[in-house]
C-alpha cells in the first residue's frame, strides 16, 4: 500500500549531539549547490534536472531515459562530496560515517539477480579514508571506490536504486519498478530490514521507503526550486551521518572478517546479553517484497559447537501500542505479555510441560534461545525492542493508520535441525512422519492447550536417526495460539490455503479445535498422494 509521508526523511535520525553541526553542514552544502547551479557549468553537469522553465514550456527536459543517468549520478556525487568537504570545516562536526557512491555501469543486470530486470542507477556506500566505524556498523556494505569502479552493480551491497523516467506522468511506473527490485535486495543481503529508493520523473524527485507491508513516499521534490534542492540535500546529508540501522541494516547480523563468517545475535529474556552464533549456512532467505521476511540459518554455538536452527522474522501483531497523550505510545516492553501470538513463549511452555512428562522429545523445536530483537542505534539513549514503531517512528501520524500492520522483530534458535519431506525415501517413511506429527498435535493440545493452526508442506518435517529411521517433526509455531478455555471465540482464518479445514476456509462462526489441525493433516496426505512423497515419486508430464 502506498502511504504519503511528508516527514519520511526524518527516519534517518541524527544523534542529538550532532544535530546542530549537521544542520550547519546541510546549509553550507545547499549554498554550494546553489552557487554551482548558477554557474555556467551547471547545465553541462546536471542537465535538465535543476533547470527552471517557464510555465508555458511543456517540453520534457530529457528525450530518453538513458539521458538522465549521467546527470543523476553527477548531482548526487556533487552533493555527497560537498558533505565530506563541509563536514571537515564545521566546528564540532565528526567525520561522515559513509560516502554515497554510484556504480558507473547504469542500466545493467546486477550480480545476484534471478531475473532480467535492470535498475537504472544504483547507489552504494563507501568508507571514507579517515572514518572509524562503530562496532555496530555492518562493515561488509562498505567497499573502496576502486572495487566498484569497473564492476557490475551487485544486489549484495546496494543501498538503494534510482528509477528514472523522462515523463512526469510515469510516476506510478517508476514506483512499481523500484518496488520490484527490493525482492532481490532482501534476498542478497542477510542483514537488510527495509529498503530506500529514489524516483526521478523529469525534474521531480520522490524519496521512497519500502517496508514489510507498505511503500512510504515523500512529497514531490522539484529540483528546479530551492525547497526541492534543500530536501534532496537533507536526504544525502542524513544518509551520510545517521546510524546504519536507519538506513535499513540490522547491526545484530554482521560479517566477521577475522573468521570470514556472518554472525547473528539471538536474544532471550532469561539471559542478560545476547548469544552470538556463527552462521554456517543459509537455509532460507527473504525472497518476497512484503510480509514477515522470514530468514532461516544454521547457526553454530561457539561455546558448545552445537548446530542450531536460527529463525528470524517480523511477526505481525494484532494489538498495536496504545497511543497516549502527547503523541507517544505505550512501550513495546509493557505489551510483551499481551501478544496474542508469541511463538517463543508457546515453545517454551510446550518444552517445559512435555519435557516434564517425558514425551515427544525430538518431535518439536526445543528452544535454546529466543526473544524480541533489541537495537541500540546511537540516535537513541538506550536499547529498544525492534518493531515497526521503533524503526519508523519519525514518519509521524501516517504510521498509526489502521491499514498499516504493526510488526515485531523476533529471533529464535532451536534444535534439532529437521529436513524437508522431499528428502524422504519412501511412502512408508511419510506415513511414519504423519503419524508422529498427528500425535504431536494431539499431545500439545491435550497437555498445553495450544493449537498449531498452520499445517503445510514446509511445517511438517522429519529427522533421521543414526540407524536410518525417521521421526516426524512439527515445525513453525508462528501461527499457534492458546485459546481461552471455553474456546467460544472463533479466531481469524489462518493457515496455508490447500490444507485449511473446511470451517476455517469458509470462515464459519465456530470455534477452532484440534480437529481442525487433524483435518488439515488429512488434506496434506491427499496432496502428497497425488503429487508424490519425494522427488523420485513426483509425477512427470507422462502422468498427466
Amino acid at each position: 500500500m502506498l502511504v504519503a509521508a511528508p516527514d519520511l526523511v526524518n527516519v534517518l535520525a541524527i544523534d542529538d549531539d550532532m544535530a546542530g553541526p549537521v544542520l550547519t553542514v546541510k546549509q553550507q552544502v545547499l549554498e554550494a549547490l546553489e552557487r554551482h547551479i548558477s554557474s555556467d557549468t551547471s547545465n553541462d553537469d546536471f542537465g535538465g534536472l535543476v533547470m527552471a522553465r517557464s510555465h508555458t514550456d511543456s517540453a520534457r527536459h530529457f528525450a530518453k531515459e538513458h539521458d538522465m543517468y549521467g546527470p543523476i549520478q553527477k548531482l548526487i556525487t556533487f552533493i555527497a562530496d560537498q558533505v565530506v568537504l563541509e563536514a571537515s570545516r564545521v566546528n564540532g562536526c565528526k567525520s561522515v560515517r559513509r560516502l554515497l557512491r554510484f556504480n558507473e555501469k547504469a542500466d545493467r543486470k546486477p550480480v545476484g539477480s534471478d531475473d532480467d530486470k535492470r535498475p537504472d542507477v544504483t547507489l552504494t556506500l563507501s568508507l571514507p579514508p579517515d572514518s572509524t566505524l562503530h562496532d555496530s556498523d555492518a562493515k561488509t556494505i562498505y567497499s573502496s571506490d576502486d572495487d566498484k569502479k569497473d564492476a557490475h552493480p551487485d544486489y549484495g551491497d546496494m543501498l538503494c536504486v534510482i528509477e528514472a523516467k523522462p515523463d512526469k506522468s510515469k510516476q506510478k511506473d517508476a514506483f512499481a519498478q523500484a518496488y520490484m527490485y527490493t525482492r532481490n535486495i532482501y534476498a542478497c543481503q542477510h542483514n537488510r530490514q527495509f529498503v530506500w529508493a529514489l524516483t526521478v520523473c523529469d525534474s521531480i524527485w520522490r524519496i521512497c521507503l519500502f517496508t514489510h507491508d507498505n511503500m512510504f513516499v515523500s512529497d514531490e521534490l522539484d529540483l528546479t526550486r530551492r525547497d526541492g534542492q534543500s530536501a534532496l540535500v537533507d536526504f544525502v546529508v542524513r544518509a551520510s551521518f545517521c546510524d546504519i540501522y536507519h538506513l535499513g541494516y540490522d547491526p545484530t547480523i554482521r560479517y566477521n572478517s577475522d573468521i570470514r563468517k556472518w554472525q547473528i545475535d539471538v536474544f532471550d529474556n532469561d539471559i542478560a546479553e545476547p548469544k552470538t552464533l556463527v552462521i554456517d549456512s543459509v537455509l532460507h532467505n527473504a525472497t518476497r517484497t512484503t510480509g514477515r521476511h522470514t530468514r532461516c540459518y544454521i547457526g553454530i554455538d561457539p561455546d558448545s559447537n552445537e548446530r542450531l536452527l536460527v529463525k528470524d522474522a517480523w511477526a505481525e501483531e494484532t494489538k498495536k501500542p496504545e497511543i497516549i497523550e502527547g503523541g507517544g505510545h505505550r512501550s513495546t516492553e509493557a505489551m510483551a505479555m499481551d501478544f496474542e501470538r508469541d511463538e517463543i513463549s508457546l515453545l517454551k511452555e510446550v518444552h517445559e510441560v512435555l519435557n516434564n512428562k517425558g514425551v515427544l522429545k525430538g518431535h518439536y523445536p526445543e528452544l535454546k534461545y529466543g526473544g524480541v530483537v533489541r537495537q541500540s542505534p546511537t540516535s537513541c539513549h538506550s536499547s529498544a525492542m525492534d518493531t515497526t514503531y521503533t524503526a519508523f517512528a519519525k514518519i509521524g501520524e501516517a504510521l498509526h493508520s489502521d491499514d498499516i500492520p504493526y510488526r515485531i522483530h523476533k529471533r529464535l534458535a532451536s534444535a534439532p535441525i529437521a529436513e524437508s519431506l522431499r528428502n524422504l525415501r519412501s511412502v512408508d517413511e511419510y506415513i511414519v512422519v504423519m503419524a508422529d506429527v498427528m500425535m504431536a498435535l494431539w499431545y500439545i493440545d491435550d497437555n498445553c492447550g495450544i493449537l498449531h493452526r498452520d499445517i503445510s508442506s514446509n511445517n511438517i518435517m522429519f529427522t533421521r536417526g543414526d540407524n536410518g529411521t525417521v521421526r516426524g517433526f512439527l515445525n513453525d509455531f508462528d501461527c499457534a495460539i492458546k485459546p481461552s478455555t471455553d474456546r467460544k471465540v472463533r479466531t481469524t482464518m489462518t493457515g496455508t490455503l490447500p490444507f485449511m479445514s473446511i470451517s476455517n476456509l469458509e470462515a464459519q462462526d465456530v470455534p477452532q479445535t484440534i480437529l481442525n489441525d487433524l483435518e488439515s493433516c488429512i488434506y496434506h496426505m491427499c496432496w502428497f498422494g497425488v503429487e508424490g512423497v519425494c522427488s523420485s515419486h513426483e509425477r512427470g508430464p507422462a502422468d498427466d
